[in-house]
């Protein structure tokens, strides 16, 4: 069985954006990069909400089609590149189509569907979120591993990761990478009860 990892950044304070859907907080320096790239290499489907979804798709395909001509061998164009050719699994009710490369829409039976992409041959699925994503696998125990990159940043308001009505999770400390930024990857995985 593939294994879905969910990896976020979040600031110290436990928000994934900022009060107004800031994201200019992320450190994503080259040492970050070679590390979400080397991540996308070794899975097989990104799972997103759609709101996170809108993010990407807003940004990525343009940087990927912006770049692809000029044979570019930058870490942002292999990040644009990789999310190009990897499947995308969109989970919303209101979504009737998609528009970039290769996306998939799950709309509904959300708990069983996602149960069948982890049961399919082949590598890891990575969730990017976000908030509401996050909530419904928790409840349903369906996060294999927690990747949450702690930004050194307090932001004081904005939209938490896990929302005060998200169950109680008993987690198992992994590991833990610093990044040159001064952020922290601190993963996790599900505590056996």
């Amino acid at each position: 069985m593939r294994k879905l990892f969910l990896k976020m950044m979040i600031s110290v304070d436990g928000c994934i954006e900022g009060p107004n859907g800031e994201l200019d907080w992320h450190r994503a320096d080259e040492e970050y990069q070679e590390y979400a790239n080397q991540t996308l290499r070794s899975v097989d489907g990104i799972l997103l909400g759609r709101k996170v979804y809108d993010v990407f798709l807003n940004y990525w395909p343009n940087v990927y089609e912006e770049l692809k001509e000029s044979e570019n061998s930058s870490l942002h164009f292999e990040t644009a590149r990789l999310l190009y050719e990897l499947p995308e699994y969109v989970v919303s009710t209101t979504m009737k189509e998609a528009s970039w490369n290769n996306t998939h829409i799950i709309r509904d039976n959300f708990r069983n569907e996602i149960k069948k992409l982890k049961e399919k041959p082949g590598r890891d699925i990575a969730c990017y979120g976000g908030a509401e994503l996050t909530k419904f696998l928790l409840i349903e125990n369906l996060v294999d591993e927690y990747r949450l990159i702690v930004n050194p940043i307090i932001l004081g308001d904005g939209s938490p990761l896990f929302k005060t009505d998200s169950p109680q999770s008993k987690l198992q400390f992994k590991s833990a990478r610093k990044f040159q930024s001064g952020a922290v990857m601190l993963t996790y995985k599900p505590a056996l009860t």
